[in-house]
């Protein structure tokens, strides 16, 4: 059977196990008795960054490369942010143990609106300063201060989570090399006549003082009259309202009706309008109305544009807060009057109302409205109201002059790219909104108003009393232009504004690898191979990459681009601030009580982060959600758990319960590896020529679990691979294998000990490579201790320097009809451990197992030892059909076997009683059963379906009750 090498060897270990017995707790001095993650982590990351495991591998024959989404520096990482990192690791520790040279670029992003929407409330917060107290140096040294310290922490967040990134390429989107790369697109665009500037409405904030563009507003859809809190009001201001104003007619006692829901923009009026072909007021066009606030009359005019059902049908034409508006003024030559300021206080042009806020305006103007009898009525009404997504500020459209790209040949390519699989979306069910939201792209608003970002660079200057603009590298490149190309001899001035944010993010697949200089090898690196990233901002910066990519580099950045969900709590409910949800991953990893849980929030106030009504959601939910306080989970069950939902889902719903049962998960490999010690020696293991059945059926699940993980990966599906995972290692590994192996180690047949203890430490060393990329601290630090003592574990610093388990590592292991007929031994082992749950006295009771033919009885009786094992049931007896004298002291099963279980009773008072379990269970699913039909059939339609499915299951845990007694 063995060559005389392996006898040699074989005959050494058997005179040591004379010595000592199979279960050498010796082994064991040194390894660790539970799983503390705190102690598995420890010293991990520096071994992994020593010996440059995260920088490319030039000799690589294929590469992998990616970049993280930076991080904004308004705060540190919370959940979401630990998801991507988590997504993304995954695939750069897979393709790097695939032999793949992998580059993972980290960077930070100024986030100009959010970081300095945040700086404003910390300073104005902690030190009672408003911006307009500083200079523009002061409030930017105050900038980078905070960038500097949240920096920091961020990137001690991504050590912690395993993150192995490139921190020699670390970026930062203000940087000098960015604003290189910045500076040269926007000359690039302005060069290929794709950058104007214009006069027009933008979004305005007045809480930020800055344009914002289009998707950076949020609309909130209201039903009724509804009162919202907004920034710089001490009171909530009412909306989902309409207001019925009446106008007199001139030289009339006629009087006509408009509908509104801006009163405050009242004193921008310049007409009102009706459709031409509205019989009920054909007579009154050209005719015109006294203006109830003012000293003025307005001019009564035909537009095809009206809306006939809208409210009375007759419009207020507001054209400098409104693009309807606007378009009529522009038809009719209609004077355009600014109302509101930038500071959201009515203009010079307010009269009485002039410099208060718009909405306190709002409600001052009403009130005169109501005293002089113009005021008909006032109606609840579903209206959307534009918000800031930043500060919750309702938006106000003002006419200013920005600056703006053409996007519709760039939109075209994105569009078209996708249309013909040059560019994937996965999952493609975005494709609909991609094509959707392409086909409408307006032209893009890139001018904001702030101190902090990338500035402009356009320099202005006044020749014949007309201002002039000159796109340029720098304020001395522009002088020349002025001097040389306009023979003018006059000072240039730089624009003020910066860049949208998103315009420097939507270059960095090339501007973070050198472009455009020759830094970092940009064209060894690009395009890259993936984008990964949340599909809530898709068009905010998925779409601005690929149009802007296409444009600048005539190429693609990138062939992939996976996008996972929004990260939600255990309700379903989106993980933000002003909902109290949000979850940062260190309070899972290290764990925290309740107090320390308020602290932060409350700290999280005192320094402007969150505002009072926040703070109250927050300490709300955290007594709801974490009333015992969130336990120490580590960061191995955090990167679990994460990738054990579908990401591809719109949402994810994060559950800090699956965390913490991960975090047993590991536990239960830690004992397998306390286990392949106890029954394993110092000694090689040569490959058996005998496999026992559980052996040969444990192999060819590991084969199963291998094939599977690597596509789920290799398709971005990691809940399916950690569902794989899961049921061969935990389940079937832990819960069948290494307990139906426990009384073949202690029977003394050498075969069978051989075959296990080979067959133990090979599935267990593939086990822990195939879980590395999503458990690395785990998986090195058991393989690294366990490659002490067992021969078949070759360790070399870290499992990164290891091979991934392939499919041709383990495809002739695949044994598809034994995994068939061990599924039936399984289902045995279920049905004993099913009937054992209704006997209170398990000593007093025995086990057979009635079978019909001969291969079904081999079969089981092959497999004795794992049935007794793993059922917990010591005597069982196997015996066929013929030979089966039915007892009386006994309950049995047979659902959805290939034979019959039966428990045979020593007690009569146990048998009674496990019949009396028997029949409370059958009760209890009944009564749920009768419930739910009834439930069911005074339901509506839309509701049918889901009771159906719990019907369903009720049906069918009715059907899993079939014990009968004897």
């Amino acid at each position: 059977m063995y060559s005389n090498q392996v006898k040699a060897t074989l005959n050494n270990a058997l005179l040591k196990r004379k010595c000592h017995n199979v279960y050498n707790n010796h082994r064991l001095n040194d390894f660790p008795q539970t799983y503390r993650p705190q102690d598995v982590e420890r010293g991990w990351y520096e071994v992994w960054e020593k010996n440059k495991y995260f920088r490319p591998k030039e000799e690589a024959e294929k590469s992998f490369t990616m970049i993280l989404p930076p991080p904004n520096i308004t705060g540190t990482l919370h959940l979401g942010h630990a998801l991507t990192a988590t997504i993304q690791d995954v695939l750069a520790r897979w393709h790097r143990m695939n032999g793949a040279s992998v580059l993972w670029v980290p960077g930070l992003d100024h986030a100009g609106i959010a970081t300095q929407a945040v700086i404003e409330k910390y300073l104005y917060k902690t030190k009672g300063i408003k911006k307009s107290d500083m200079s523009k140096e002061q409030f930017l040294e105050v900038v980078n201060l905070w960038k500097n310290e949240k920096g920091q922490v961020i990137e001690d967040q991504l050590k912690t989570l395993g993150a192995s990134l490139d921190w020699l390429r670390v970026y930062f989107t203000i940087s000098d090399h960015h604003n290189t790369a910045v500076t040269e697109a926007f000359i690039t665009l302005d060069k290929r006549n794709l950058l104007y500037r214009e006069k027009k409405l933008i979004n305005w904030s007045s809480t930020l003082g800055s344009v914002l563009s289009d998707i950076e507003v949020d609309f909130e859809t209201l039903k009724k009259k509804t009162d919202l809190e907004i920034p710089g009001y001490d009171k909530k201001v009412t909306f989902g309202q309409i207001y019925e104003i009446s106008y007199n007619l001139k030289d009339s006692h006629e009087k006509l009706s408009v509908a509104t829901t801006r009163p405050e923009t009242l004193l921008g009026d310049v007409a009102l309008a009706v459709h031409p072909d509205d019989t009920r007021y054909t007579q009154f066009i050209g005719k015109q109305v006294k203006h109830p606030l003012k000293e003025a009359y307005l001019p009564i005019i035909a537009d095809k544009g009206v809306k006939k059902d809208f409210g009375t049908g007759i419009v207020k034409v507001t054209p400098a807060h409104d693009e309807f508006d606007y378009s009529i003024a522009k038809n009719h030559n209609l004077e355009i009057i600014d109302i509101i300021n930038e500071d959201g206080k009515l203009t010079d042009q307010g009269g009485r109302y002039k410099g208060l806020p718009r909405f306190i305006a709002r409600k001052k103007i009403l009130t005169d409205l109501a005293n002089m009898g113009s005021l008909v009525s006032v109606k609840d009404h579903e209206m959307q109201v534009p918000r800031c997504s930043r500060t919750g500020d309702v938006i106000e459209l003002l006419l200013k002059e920005q600056w703006f790209i053409k996007c519709e040949e760039m939109a075209a390519r994105a569009f078209k790219a996708v249309k013909n699989g040059s560019l994937k979306l996965d999952p493609a069910f975005h494709e609909k909104t991609w094509f959707d939201w392409l086909s409408e792209t307006k032209n893009w608003c890139i001018s904001r108003q702030l101190w902090w970002g990338h500035q402009i660079p356009a320099f202005y200057c006044d020749i014949d009393g007309k201002t002039t603009w000159i796109v340029a590298r720098s304020k001395e490149e522009a002088q020349i232009i002025v001097r040389e190309k306009l023979c003018a001899d006059v000072e240039v001035h730089q624009d003020s504004d910066v860049l949208d944010t998103w315009f420097s993010s939507a270059l960095l697949p090339f501007s973070s690898l050198g472009w455009p200089t020759k830094a970092f090898n940009y064209k060894k690196y690009y395009p890259l191979n993936l984008m990964e990233t949340g599909h809530d901002i898709l068009f905010f910066w998925v779409a601005r990459m690929v149009m802007l990519g296409l444009e600048l580099t005539k190429e693609l950045p990138f062939k992939e681009v996976l996008l996972h969900g929004v990260l939600c709590d255990a309700q379903g409910k989106k993980m933000s601030k002003s909902r109290g949800n949000v979850i940062f991953p260190e309070n899972v990893i290290n764990g925290i009580t309740l107090e320390k849980l308020n602290e932060q929030a409350q700290n999280s106030f005192e320094t402007g982060i969150l505002n009072q009504t926040e703070l109250k959601r927050t300490l709300s939910i955290n007594t709801k959600m974490f009333s015992n306080g969130i336990p120490h989970c580590g960061v191995d069950a955090l990167r679990f758990t994460l990738c054990a939902h579908n990401i591809k889902e719109r949402t994810i719903s994060f559950d800090i319960v699956e965390c913490e049962q991960n975090k047993f998960f590991g536990n239960k490999i830690l004992q397998a590896s306390r286990y392949a010690l106890l029954v394993t020696d110092d000694e090689p293991m040569p490959t058996p020529s005998y496999f026992t059945p559980i052996d040969l059926w444990i192999r060819s699940r590991l084969a199963w679990m291998v094939e599977n993980v690597n596509r789920q990966i290799s398709e971005h599906n990691f809940s399916k691979a950690v569902a794989a995972i899961k049921q061969f290692v935990y389940y079937e590994f832990c819960d069948y294998y290494v307990e139906g192996t426990k009384l073949g180690f202690k029977s003394g047949d050498q075969n069978i000990i051989l075959s296990h203890r080979h067959t133990l430490a090979h599935s267990l060393e593939i086990s822990l490579r195939i879980m590395a990329p999503i458990t690395p601290y785990l998986c090195d630090d058991l393989y690294s201790k366990l490659s002490n003592k067992l021969s078949n574990f070759k360790f070399n610093n870290s499992l990164l320097e290891s091979s991934y388990p392939t499919v041709h590592e383990v495809q002739e292991l695949r044994n598809i009809p034994l995994e068939k007929k061990m599924s039936e031994v399984i289902k045995v082992i279920l049905s004993i451990r099913t009937l054992l749950g209704n006997v209170t006295k398990k000593n007093d009771v025995g086990g057979i197992i009635v079978v019909n033919n001969a291969d079904d009885l081999k079969l089981y009786l092959d497999n004795i030892n794992v049935i007794t094992a793993v059922s917990k049931l010591q005597n069982v007896q196997i015996i066929h059909a013929e030979n089966y004298k039915r007892l009386d002291n006994s309950i049995c099963d047979s659902f959805n076997l290939n034979c019959t279980v039966y428990l045979v009773f020593n007690d009569d008072a146990s048998l009674e009683q496990a019949k009396k379990n028997i029949e409370n269970k059958r009760l209890k699913a009944k009564k749920k059963l009768e419930i739910m039909v009834k439930k069911h059939s005074n339901t509506s339609d839309d509701e049918k379906v889901k009771f159906q499915k719990k019907i369903s299951t009720l049906e069918e845990e009715l059907k899993r009750i079939p014990l009968t007694a004897h």
